[in-house]
């Protein structure tokens, strides 16, 4: 599967967004990476559906919705509104996660689910064939800026068993060019970056690129069965 650099949007400068969304795509990122969180499932408030379609106006690349949310049963449908081209959740916070699954895809939305780094990756087994994606958590979900935990990395060979090549694998949390190649090698092609690419030593352009060369080398030389 491809490697895809997704740009955590709500680390960016927000003030100028359509700037900060133009320069992620002239850079070649694959995908916009927006995380809503509610102050409740998780501390912090982050996000909503006026922020996803300021995004989406800007956007020409897709946009996906990661919802750290207490109640995505009801808030799955005002970001399928707002323009979300898929939306992943949380499945322990849903009442019916495959029916919230068979919801997004009649909308013509991508389908995921998301496991906190202790949650074992049979947790996705019971809908697993119904997934777009699944998204392995490398921190606790909450704040931006946390380290790393490769733990939350070796569940996702069960998840390609789970799930199958053709599932997107996300990786979300304390994503540098160090650890993006450990979580490469472990099989993830889909990496979330923040403070990576906005808050890097270096223009959003040279941090993109710098990541995805990182996570290239580390498949290249770890026989991944990311292609």
């Amino acid at each position: 599967m491809k490697l895809k650099i997704a740009p955590a949007i709500m680390d960016s400068d927000l003030a100028h967004l359509a700037q900060q969304v133009a320069c992620c795509e002239d850079a070649g990122a694959d995908l916009l990476h927006m995380d809503v969180m509610d102050g409740h499932y998780v501390p912090s408030f982050v996000g909503g559906p006026r922020v996803l379609k300021a995004v989406k106006r800007c956007a020409s690349v897709p946009v996906d919705v990661h919802l750290m949310v207490s109640n995505p049963d009801r808030a799955i449908d005002w970001f399928i509104e707002a323009g979300a081209d898929a939306i992943v959740f949380h499945a322990d916070a849903s009442e019916d996660p495959l029916a919230l699954i068979r919801r997004l895809h009649e909308a013509g939305r991508g389908a995921g689910v998301a496991l906190k780094p202790h949650e074992a990756a049979d947790a996705v087994a019971p809908f697993a064939s119904e997934l777009d994606s699944v998204l392995a958590m490398t921190v606790v979900p909450g704040f931006s800026g946390q380290e790393f935990m490769e733990s939350g990395c070796t569940k996702i060979p069960r998840l390609r068993e789970l799930c199958g090549d053709g599932v997107d694998v996300y990786v979300d949390g304390g994503i540098n060019p160090e650890t993006i190649a450990t979580a490469a090698a472990y099989g993830a092609n889909v990496f979330a970056a923040a403070s990576a690419i906005f808050a890097a030593d270096v223009p959003i352009a040279d941090a993109l690129l710098r990541l995805r060369r990182a996570a290239e080398e580390a498949v290249r030389c770890g026989g991944s069965a990311v292609d």
